[in-house]
C-alpha cells in the first residue's frame, strides 16, 4: 500500500493559509506574504503544485484509460461545482444583507449580480463571470481537463510534445486578449458587462503543466534533482537574484516586473527555482511541512479555498479599516481566518467519512 506523502498536504494548506492572509489586504501580514521571495504568489504555487499533485495521483492510472478519464473529469466537475457553489453562495448572502451590496457593486464588476443575477448565473455557468477572489479555480480546473490525454502523451514518451503544446498556447495567449470573445458574449448576454479574470486561464495553464512535467520527471524518471554543489550555489544564487529584483528592483526593470495575469517568462522561471528550494527546505525541515493544521486544510483544500473565497466578501470590510492602521489588528484579523478555515475542512472530512461508510454499506448489503 502507498504510503499518502503528507508533505504535499502540508504544503498546500500553507499556500491556502497565505492565500487567504493576503485577501485580507492588510497593511503589515501581507509584507510578509505577498511573494515574499521573488515575483511569485501562492497563487502560482497553488495551480503548479495542484499539477504536480494530478499527475502523482492519476498517472497510475495510465493503464485504464476509460477509468483515468472518469476520475478526472469526475475531479473536473467537482470544481466545477465548488466553483459555481461558491460565487451563487457569496452573492446570495450579500443581497440578503444590503449593506454590502454598495461595498462590491464597483469591485470586480460585481454589480453584475445586483443588477442581472440571472444573466450573471448564466455567464458564471459558461465561465465567463469571474467574481473577484473566484477566479483562481478556474486555473485549475482548465488544464485539468486535457489531463488524460497529457499523461497519455507523457507515458508514451512524449513528454516534449506536451511541453511544446503548454508553451505554444502560453505564447499566443500572449497575443490575444479578452476582446476576441467580446462581441459574441455582448450578442448572447447584452444585459451585463463581460467580467473575466485578470489572471489569463490560457496562459496560467502552464504553471499546471509545470508541475505535471516535474512530477513526470520525479515519478517515472526517479530524477531526485540532486545536483553537483556548483550547479546548486548557481540556482541559488539565481533564486537570491529574483528575491532582490522583486524587493529592490532597477527603475529600468520595473516595467517587466510587474503584473502577472498572462505568466511573463521571468515568473515562470522564478517559480521553477522556488520549486527547488522548497524542495530543498522538505528535505531539511520536513516538519515544517507536516504540521497537523496545514495538513488538515492541504487534505480538504477545494472546500476550504472555496469557503475562504466567499468569507472574504464580510470580513475583508469589516476588519480593513482596523488592519490597515494597526499591525496586530492585521495579526489578529488573519490569526482568525486561518482558524474559521477549519470549518469547511471538517465539514469535508466528515462528509468523506460518511460517505465511505455509506458506500461501504451498500456494498455489504
Amino acid at each position: 500500500m502507498i504510503t499518502r506523502d503528507l508533505t504535499y498536504d502540508g504544503l498546500r494548506g500553507w499556500l491556502l493559509i497565505v492565500i487567504a492572509c493576503n485577501h485580507l489586504y492588510g497593511s503589515f501580514v501581507t509584507q510578509w506574504t505577498r511573494e515574499p521571495f521573488g515575483l511569485v504568489s501562492a497563487a502560482e504555487g497553488f495551480v503548479f503544485l495542484s499539477g504536480f499533485v494530478a499527475y502523482l495521483v492519476y498517472s497510475k492510472l495510465v493503464d485504464q484509460p476509460q477509468r483515468l478519464n472518469q476520475k478526472v473529469w469526475r475531479r473536473c466537475f467537482t470544481i466545477y461545482r465548488f466553483h459555481l457553489l461558491g460565487i451563487l453562495v457569496t452573492f446570495s448572502l450579500v443581497s440578503l444583507f444590503p449593506v454590502y451590496i454598495p461595498l462590491w457593486s464597483d469591485f470586480f464588476a460585481a454589480s453584475n449580480w445586483f443588477e442581472q443575477p440571472l444573466h450573471s448565473a448564466i455567464a458564471a455557468t459558461l465561465l465567463l463571470e469571474h467574481p473577484g477572489f473566484h477566479d483562481i479555480l478556474i486555473l485549475y480546473l482548465v488544464p485539468m481537463l486535457f489531463l488524460p490525454l497529457a499523461i497519455k502523451l507523457i507515458k508514451q514518451g512524449q513528454a516534449v510534445v506536451v511541453a511544446i503544446t503548454s508553451f505554444s498556447i502560453w505564447l499566443i495567449a500572449q497575443y490575444i486578449s479578452i476582446d476576441f470573445i467580446t462581441p459574441l458574449f455582448n450578442l448572447l448576454l447584452p444585459q451585463i458587462k463581460l467580467n473575466v479574470s485578470y489572471f489569463d486561464p490560457l496562459a496560467w495553464q502552464i504553471y499546471f503543466y509545470l508541475g505535471v512535467l516535474l512530477s513526470h520527471l520525479k515519478i517515472d524518471k526517479a530524477c531526485q534533482f540532486n545536483f553537483s554543489p556548483i550547479i546548486k550555489a548557481l540556482l541559488l544564487m539565481a533564486a537570491a537574484l529574483f528575491f532582490m529584483l522583486r524587493h529592490w528592483p532597477p527603475v529600468e526593470l520595473e516595467s517587466y516586473l510587474t503584473g502577472h495575469g498572462s505568466a511573463p517568462l521571468l515568473r515562470q522561471i522564478n517559480l521553477l527555482l522556488m520549486a527547488y528550494v522548497l524542495m530543498l527546505a522538505m528535505r531539511k525541515l520536513p516538519q515544517l511541512f507536516t504540521l497537523r493544521y496545514p495538513v488538515f486544510l492541504g487534505q480538504h483544500a477545494l472546500s476550504v479555498f472555496t469557503f475562504h473565497a466567499v468569507v472574504v466578501y464580510f470580513l475583508l470590510p469589516i476588519s480593513q479599516p482596523y488592519t490597515t492602521s494597526v499591525w496586530y489588528w492585521d495579526v489578529v484579523a488573519c490569526l482568525f481566518f486561518i482558524a474559521l478555515l477549519a470549518i469547511p475542512a471538517r465539514l469535508d472530512q466528515c462528509f468523506q467519512q460518511y460517505r465511505k461508510k455509506f458506500t461501504k454499506n451498500v456494498l455489504t448489503i
